[in-house]
């Protein structure tokens, strides 16, 4: 018997297939969930509990109105390991759900009596995967700010749609900031102003609302790309870096949580030093942002030093000191991967630790892009839960500026959007 769940945005899961194909089972009642300790098994019956989707064939299709084979595959036929975050993590859930079941041995029959029915609990996310998804749907956007005289106004195209709109938010030396600040699933256009202590702020035109939020914070010289999710309540938080005063000297990291703060308080969090590289995400996948920088290492190598919300202290060695970070989730198991980009003869070479493994792999995952014009704008395009290589280039020649992805699920391709001048606000993300 085989089980798919297929979400709104018409992305699918196989739940199981061909489990326990061998002895006959009724009465068990069995929670599916990432976070089961083994998969169902093969060819044994199983006791109530909790277990990982499985599937042991690969090839079986579900006739429309089911998805046919356009599933994402638990495994561990063909080698495939999807899960729920996976799939569905970062999707928005508003819309219609399917569920469809299909026995495919002959000889026998069955009913689901009493139809089904599903909750959706809706959890906590650093919003790693989405940084540039201004409808909410599950995928990055195309999105660029053009100066128009000190103002900038942003120019976005819904991914998948003929729908481009624009917005005039911010001035000539802003810093971007996108996130989802107010909790709807949507990336909100925000920049940050540097000036003087209570003077420095951010501007954040709230989705969920269309009304303006400023939230004084920050101060001239602190490194405000580090917004994220840092109490887990699902809402971006208005975050700086503060570099120590001189090289070699404590940096600190400024958040203000929108969760469990009546007061309004400032958290603060000493980790790194001056010359670190801030590489902001979830990395031990709690829904909270961890606090983690990118240091030198000695011979040209570099360490990412980490302080996680719950998985605790750790460092890694991983690429080289020049290298610049760009962290999201490329194996989609909803946590923050350790990314960065390299020039390599001309040409941006992608590599990342992938989190559900530890294996790091000498060679990179992808040469995508030319490092002498194109700026790197990681994000899933694709909407598969796994963030893709992608950059923007820039072009002088009218409707040639593009951005260029290399999807995970979609392969190769190419949206033209922007002109010479403009600024993917995506490229926040890649420090």
């Amino acid at each position: 018997m085989g089980i798919v769940l297929v979400g709104p945005t018409g992305v699918a899961l196989l739940l199981q297939n061909g489990c326990d194909d061998d002895v006959p089972m009724s009465g068990v009642t069995y929670t599916l969930s990432d976070t089961g300790a083994t998969q169902l098994p093969d060819t044994t019956d199983w006791p109530a509990g909790t277990y990982k989707p499985a599937a042991y064939y690969t090839g079986d299709s579900f006739p429309a109105p089911g998805p046919l084979l356009a599933y994402n595959h638990p495994g561990p036929a063909g080698g495939n390991s999807a899960t729920f975050s996976s799939t569905f993590g970062g999707t928005n859930p508003n819309g219609t759900w399917n569920l469809f079941v299909r026995d495919f041995a002959s000889g026998d029959s069955g009913s689901i009596s009493g139809g089904w029915t599903l909750e959706i609990n809706t959890g906590s996310g650093a919003h790693t995967q989405h940084v540039s998804d201004y409808n909410g749907d599950g995928k990055t956007d195309f999105a660029v700010a053009r100066d128009i005289g000190g103002q900038i106004r942003w120019f976005i195209n819904l991914n998948g749609t003929a729908t481009t709109y624009a917005s005039d938010w911010g001035l000539l030396g802003d810093k971007y900031v996108p996130n989802d600040y107010d909790g709807d699933g949507k990336t909100d256009i925000a920049i940050w102003r540097p000036g003087a202590p209570t003077q420095a702020a951010f501007y954040i035109l709230q989705s969920q609302t269309s009304t303006v939020k400023i939230v004084p914070f920050g101060q001239t010289g602190d490194n405000s790309s580090v917004v994220g999710d840092y109490d887990g309540d699902g809402k971006a938080d208005p975050a700086v870096y503060r570099p120590g005063a001189s090289a070699g000297t404590q940096s600190t990291w400024f958040y203000l949580a929108s969760n469990n703060n009546p007061s309004g308080n400032v958290t603060y969090v000493p980790w790194g030093l001056n010359g670190d590289n801030v590489a902001p995400g979830d990395y031990d996948g709690d829904g909270k942002n961890d606090f983690v920088v990118q240091r030198s290492n000695g011979n040209g190598q570099a360490r990412f030093w980490m302080l996680q919300t719950t998985a605790g202290m750790d460092s890694v060695v991983f690429g080289l000191q020049t290298d610049s970070v760009v962290p999201g989730d490329y194996d989609g198991d909803g946590k923050t991967d350790i990314a960065v980009i390299r020039d390599s003869g001309g040409s941006w070479a992608w590599f990342y630790r992938p989190s559900s493994t530890g294996v790091i792999n000498g060679a990179p995952a992808a040469v995508w892009g030319s490092s002498a014009t194109d700026l790197s704008v990681q994000g899933d395009y694709d909407g598969d839960g796994k963030t893709d290589f992608a950059i923007w280039r820039a072009s002088a020649t009218a409707g040639a500026s593009a951005f260029w992805v290399l999807g995970s699920t979609s392969g190769t391709f190419a949206v033209p959007f922007g002109q010479l001048g403009d600024y993917p606000p995506a490229n926040y993300n890649t420090h």
